[in-house]
């Protein structure tokens, strides 16, 4: 409606600059009206300014809205005088417009905001810069590991971060390195990451730096405990019978503190004397062992890998199992095509029979128990998976098997899991256990480049 009123508008002041436009051309050759013809020629002029100043507003508004939109200014208002009451309609899609742009735009920082608080919150420095080297988006953990003020300005930061680290500048996509950094007289450890992104055709320069020095410190002190706790167990187990049995031979051999005679002793003094020393012997029988076991962890011979066949390996190590645990069902799953991986074969078989070991005192009371063995490919790593239907391992006990000395059992030593993952990482591998009420499978993982 309102573009046939505008329409109708202009048809009207064409027709009367049209009709002005005749008189003046018949008015042009009679010399007795000319004032009148100097009136309409300015009437003319004044008619040609009026229609392209209303035809040419619109545009004009349309124009100043859509620059306001590019600038991402959203404070242009529109009052309904702004354009002809022909358009009062369009200034209202034109706030209407606007409105809705403004609640993009506090959304937009609304979003912001919570990504800068989120990364803000991350313990890993962050750091965005574009092809122009300059900074895009940067947290407070990146200023904290290499002590940097929050008002430092983006050169600066630069700096800092390439003085500190040599090769930042050249890391490829993907790539990651372990570095060392000198900050106010402390060495760190970082892990940098590198990648890259684009967005809007510009190229994003993303880098983390993550300390991984207090994690380190963290996982030592964790371990260092578990030790402690292990020790002061085994310490203890040893002195308070020990104490015990002392004061027993104290009280056997002596009277109020003097050595009793030959003819003051009896059977039963003899016989509890004979009882503690058999005691003493059995605490200094089972220190010694704990210590063999301790240097037997702290010990470990140094790899000499070779070429393994992996089906072939396990399925010799099974048959052993089969023929000793016959109420067991052993499972082998071997591939079609045969996989390789290069460690020593005394060692790993020494993993695996720790691992069977567990399995089979986990099948304790347990129905139709077995033990299944898988090997695969995936994600350049080759994985002998080994998986029981037992009771599994309770998940506040489970972060704590690879703990030396670490055990739940009576009888146990706690230093399987521990050993064989200081094996895996001797061979360049690695183990991880997943267990729940279905069972527990233990992967070994290998590099299948090895």
């Amino acid at each position: 409606m309102g573009f046939n009123k505008f329409t109708l508008n202009i048809i009207l002041r064409s027709v009367l600059l049209a009709i002005n436009s005749l008189l003046i051309a018949f008015l042009a050759a009679n010399s007795e009206w000319v004032f009148t013809f100097i009136f309409l020629c300015l009437l003319f002029i004044l008619q040609v300014y009026m229609l392209i100043r209303y035809s040419t507003k619109i545009n004009r508004d349309l124009a100043n809205f859509l620059i306001h939109i590019k600038e991402q200014n959203t404070t242009l208002a529109f009052s309904k005088n702004n354009l002809d009451k022909t358009f009062s309609g369009l200034t209202k899609q034109f706030e209407n417009i606007n409105n809705r742009l403004s609640e993009i735009k506090d959304q937009e920082i609304k979003r912001q905001n919570f990504l800068n608080l989120i990364l803000n919150r991350v313990g890993t420095g962050i750091l965005v810069i574009n092809n122009n080297q300059e900074i895009v988006l940067h947290n407070m953990a990146l200023l904290n590991l290499f002590e940097i003020y929050e008002n430092t300005n983006s050169k600066l930061i630069l700096e800092r971060i390439n003085s500190s680290i040599n090769e930042f500048a050249n890391l490829q996509p993907g790539e990651q390195k372990i570095t060392t950094i000198h900050v106010s007289n402390l060495t760190r450890r970082i892990l940098i990451s590198y990648s890259e992104i684009k967005e809007k055709n510009e190229l994003q320069k993303i880098y983390s730096f993550h300390d991984i020095d207090r994690e380190m410190t963290d996982y030592e002190l964790q371990s260092w405990n578990g030790l402690i706790k292990v020790f002061s167990h085994e310490i203890m187990n040893t002195i308070t019978p020990l104490t015990t049995v002392i004061n027993t031979l104290s009280e056997c051999l002596t009277i109020n503190g003097i050595e009793k005679e030959i003819n003051n002793l009896d059977i039963k003094d003899i016989s509890d004397s004979v009882k503690g020393i058999k005691l003493i012997e059995n605490r200094i029988e089972n220190c010694l062992n704990f210590i063999v076991k301790f240097r037997q962890f702290s010990d470990i011979p140094m790899p000499e890998p070779a070429k393994i066949n992996v089906n072939s390996f396990l399925e010799n190590i099974i048959e052993i199992y089969r023929s000793n645990f016959p109420a067991i069902q052993f499972i082998n799953n071997p591939t079609s095509n045969p996989l390789a991986i290069f460690a020593d074969e005394a060692l790993l078989e020494l993993v695996i029979n720790n691992i069977i070991k567990n399995a089979i005192e986990s099948l304790f009371k347990s129905d139709n128990p077995k033990i299944v063995f898988t090997n695969y490919l995936v994600n350049k790593h080759i994985v002998i998976e080994i998986c029981d239907n037992g009771h599994g391992i309770d998940s506040s006990i489970i972060k704590k098997v690879f703990i030396p000395f670490f055990t739940t059992k009576k009888e146990g030593s706690g230093i399987g899991l521990a050993l064989a993952q200081q094996i895996m990482f001797s061979n360049k591998g690695n183990i991880v256990i997943d267990s729940g009420t279905h069972g527990t499978c233990v992967k070994l993982l290998f590099n299948s480049n090895n």
